[in-house]
């Protein structure tokens, strides 16, 4: 077959050594077989727990009804001012509404935080509560980065908290909010 008798033992060496490092690769520092499966799987299950939050926030964006919200609050970042208040549902729902088409999972910004939009609704009335004392509750907030179209979406209400890559289009539709 044309192979040489030295090219045999060598390979037969470099099997030898690799076969003997396996079981000592947690001495030098190397990760054994049992550990490399057991982060594979964790990045699995974290991967998984990720995209059952991307689903469940863009099922809370798209069933937000911007005709209850009462008021869009938004407060400089830094130092947590309150910049503007908004209550013209048309500006806040042409604003926010791109943020419901927005899938693209985002790592946390490098960037500043700069403006921390606050959506309010008023709270379900329940059942024997009298109508002057539901209160508003914070539905969502969402934080814009200097110079980064990334946004972080918190919804409140559920816990849930994701950093999402927008579009500069819908970054700035936000930014204008603040005035």
């Amino acid at each position: 077959f044309g192979v040489e008798v030295a090219d045999v033992s060598v390979f037969v060496a470099a099997l030898l050594a690799a076969t003997l490092a396996l079981p000592l690769a947690g001495c030098f520092g190397l990760p054994t077989p049992g550990e490399i499966a057991n982060q594979a799987g964790e990045i699995a299950s974290r991967a998984d727990d990720l995209a059952g939050q991307a689903l469940e926030l863009a099922d809370t964006l798209s069933g937000i009804d911007y005709g209850k919200t009462s008021r869009l609050v938004v407060r400089d970042a830094a130092t947590g001012d309150v910049v503007r208040e908004v209550t013209d549902k048309t500006q806040i729902e042409a604003a926010f509404e791109p943020l419901s088409g927005v899938n693209g999972l985002a790592s946390a910004p490098d960037a500043a935080a700069e403006y921390v939009l606050e959506l309010w609704q008023p709270e379900t009335q329940k059942a024997g509560q009298d109508a002057s004392d539901v209160q508003d509750v914070k539905v969502l907030e969402v934080t814009t980065y200097e110079g980064s179209p990334t946004v972080t979406i918190e919804v409140s209400i559920i816990g849930l908290k994701l950093d999402l890559a927008a579009s500069e289009e819908t970054v700035d539709a936000l930014r204008a909010l603040a005035g």
